[in-house]
């Protein structure tokens, strides 16, 4: 085995977001590549509509699994759900579930958190910034703890543009924000008003999101100090380029769903500056440097006491890519891999004006989609498109922040850490973005949202391409169409021309 499979060999991990995108893949990688792990726990919330049973069932029948499936049909046996809340404390477990943790996990994963843009104050505290002292108070009680991860993101301290492997004073502290928010559940404000004190609260931060992302690095700062506990901050994390799957994707949030919506023709224009550049990261990169950096926590602990190791995993400082050649190269390879659910040509409109994108948004989106509701109406249909369309709209507004500045990166521990992997570990847990071409994996992006967002075969393709030669006849046949009808509005708005009055008098003055 490598070093890093000697390290997992036998340890009992632990982590929260288990059955999210990044959480499935995570325990895939593990799993796939440390046969002789221990066991995984995952904590799980149940739900009204399902029990943390029926959660770990559906977990288990992700295509994730597949391969695993196929070499390892007893993979599932090392795979245990722990019933808890990341927002209450002592994560909700019980007597029984707490001491079997604190007895046997050695590596914890904290990777659960409310990815939501406009997620309350209230509820993004609970979930991003009490969830980690909840977790350190159980890591902290763990008898063999080895290493302990927060995974953050590069963003957390985004009102800076220079963010470099180090923490940064917090804009407000755990008991602070807490306080805050207890105070706002004893008055009850209306919505109106706790979104106007949010957003004096937040203040230069961009949203809640990356708000509290950076209160929580200044939990683990405060609280896990004497831990060998470390801070993962990757950027954008995107779709996987090979492993388990090339172009894995779950659901269509983020970066694939907009990647979808604009293969298939819903979604035309896009606010982002072409000239910045898109910090993506691939998942499965994602995970190895995530298991790696856990190993070497666990190896090498801390230069001192007060030192929390910080990890950015990015890609702009090693490989850059601009938001201009990402959407012109998807664009392009949706011709290799085009979907029979298109509903028009693929192309794409790009401005960083919010009142340009505004009018643009109307023409391209709004004005199509009331048309389709209308005729949804007509026959019968529940219309749907015009909130569809309203919903993609706030999400580039939401990231815009994003897609229209840049930030540079300091990256030198993952690339030192990059440099202390043997051959076979690097093998095993490749991560380094330098290895990484970025035209491959955009190939395998597109093919993935085909894949696991529209679930369409290879088999279909041929019929999809035929499907969409048709639609891009319709699209030259609607250019060809508007273009006349401009000319036409045109020319009637001058009162047209009388060309036959204004011959005799041209050739009255010329002879």
């Amino acid at each position: 085995m490598s070093e890093i499979q000697q390290f997992y060999a036998g340890q009992k991990i632990f982590i929260t977001g288990g059955t999210g995108f990044l959480g499935t893949v995570l325990i895939e990688k593990l799993l796939q590549s440390c046969r002789d792990i221990g066991i995984i726990y995952i904590l799980i919330r149940p739900k009204k509509e399902k029990s943390v049973e029926e959660r770990l069932d559906a977990l288990l029948g992700n295509r994730v699994f597949d391969l695993l499936r196929k070499e390892y049909p007893e993979f599932s046996k090392k795979i245990v759900g722990i019933e808890g809340d990341t927002a209450k404390n002592g994560l909700g477990l019980s007597p029984k579930d707490y001491s079997r943790l604190t007895d046997e996990v050695s590596v914890i994963f904290h990777l659960a958190a409310s990815v939501r843009f406009t997620e309350k104050l209230e509820r993004a505290v609970a979930n991003n910034v009490n969830s980690v002292k909840h977790v350190i108070d159980i890591a902290r009680a763990c008898k063999n703890l080895k290493a302990g991860i927060h995974v953050s993101t590069a963003f957390s301290h985004c009102v800076r543009k220079s963010i470099n492997e180090e923490l940064y004073p917090p804009p407000i502290n755990y008991q602070q924000v807490n306080t805050f928010v207890e105070m706002c559940e004893r008055v009850k404000w209306s919505e109106d008003v706790m979104e106007s004190v949010t957003k004096k609260i937040v203040g230069e931060w961009p949203n809640t999101y990356t708000f509290t992302k950076a209160i929580a690095e200044g939990v683990v700062a405060e609280f896990a100090e004497d831990l060998p506990f470390a801070i993962f901050r990757p950027s954008i994390v995107t779709s996987a380029f090979k492993s388990p799957v090339p172009g894995y994707v779950f659901g269509t949030a983020g970066m694939a769903g907009l990647v979808y919506a604009c293969g298939i023709g819903i979604v035309h224009v896009l606010l982002q500056d072409t000239s910045k550049i898109a910090d993506i990261v691939p998942v499965d990169y994602v995970c190895n440097a995530l298991i790696s950096s856990a190993w070497n926590t666990a190896i090498t602990g801390k230069a001192c006491s007060d030192d929390v190791p910080v990890y950015n995993y990015t890609s702009g400082n090693e490989n850059p890519m601009t938001w201009g050649k990402f959407n012109a190269t998807c664009i392009y390879y949706k011709e290799t891999y085009p979907s029979v659910k298109a509903v028009y040509h693929a192309f794409a409109l790009n401005t960083k004006s919010t009142f340009l994108f505004g009018i643009l948004n109307f023409l391209f989106h709004l004005f199509p989609a009331i048309m389709v509701d209308l005729i949804a109406v007509l026959v019968g249909k529940r219309p749907k498109m015009y909130q569809l369309m309203k919903n993609i709209r706030k999400a580039f507004f939401a990231m815009k922040y994003f897609a229209t500045q840049e930030w540079y990166f300091g990256n030198q521990k993952i690339q030192q850490l990059w440099g202390q992997l043997g051959p076979e570990d690097k093998k095993i847990f490749p991560f380094s973005m330098r290895t990484l071409d970025w035209n491959d994996y955009l190939l395998n992006l597109v093919r993935g949202t085909r894949q696991f967002i529209a679930n369409e075969s290879d088999e279909t393709l041929e019929s999809a391409r035929r499907w969409g030669y048709r639609l891009y006849l319709i699209h030259i046949a609607v250019c060809l169409i508007l273009g006349i009808l401009t000319l036409w509005v045109i020319w009637k708005s001058f009162g047209g021309i009388d060309v036959t009055s204004a011959i005799p008098s041209i050739l009255s003055e010329t002879f």
